[in-house]
């Protein structure tokens, strides 16, 4: 893909004498834009201040050879890019535990309820857990649950800043539940052997 200066051939630095940078050469360039996805191509479009002005030019050459390079288009392209960013931000990740070591979601806060709907909503935060013990927030969210017996289907509504009062709330319970589970091993065998 990318090869040293050269003093012969077609190359994007040419005339640089010796100065100790990359080039590539257009032809290889145009044949990487040509093994791209639409796709790929469009969100390189949406930022051509990236490129340099070659690169621009044989990106827009490759988009007008496959009749993808009118404004509606890429006005287009870049809504459904914002759309698919948001929807991203949004999302909490898969949430898993496996043989104690994960992702799950800890805490209710401002939790309220609609009876006619039957429908809870709630600030809940993803940590990172090992041995079922929150340690990572990795994000706040808002979400929206069927209440019923058993049920853990979630509708993400957005993604908040991290809250910290639920974090530490959280990571009491976690230590307190922790603390109260190695005293009871303790006093475990005093209540047995008691004698």
């Amino acid at each position: 893909m990318f090869r040293p200066l050269r003093q012969q051939g077609c190359c994007l630095c040419e005339g640089l004498g010796k100065a100790n940078i990359l080039c590539v050469e257009l032809q290889e360039l145009a044949e990487q834009y040509q093994n791209k996805t639409d796709e790929e191509l469009l969100r390189l479009a949406l930022d051509p201040a990236q490129l340099i002005p070659e690169a621009n030019a044989l990106l827009n050459d490759e988009l007008a050879r496959r009749r993808i390079n009118s404004t509606e288009q890429r006005n287009a392209f870049r809504h459904e890019e914002a759309q698919r960013k948001e929807e991203q931000a949004k999302d909490p990740g898969k949430l898993f535990v496996v043989r104690s070591i994960g992702r799950k979601r800890f805490g209710r806060a401002g939790r309220t309820y609609n009876p006619e709907t039957g429908m809870e909503r709630f600030k809940t935060t993803v940590f990172i857990v090992l041995f079922w013990f929150p340690l990572i927030p990795t994000g706040t969210f808002m979400v929206e649950r069927k209440r019923s017996f058993l049920s853990n289907q979630m509708t993400v509504l957005e993604r908040l800043p991290l809250d910290w009062e639920q974090v530490l709330k959280v990571w009491v319970v976690a230590s307190g539940t922790l603390l109260a589970v190695i005293g009871a091993f303790k006093l475990l065998p005093r209540l047995l052997f008691r004698g």
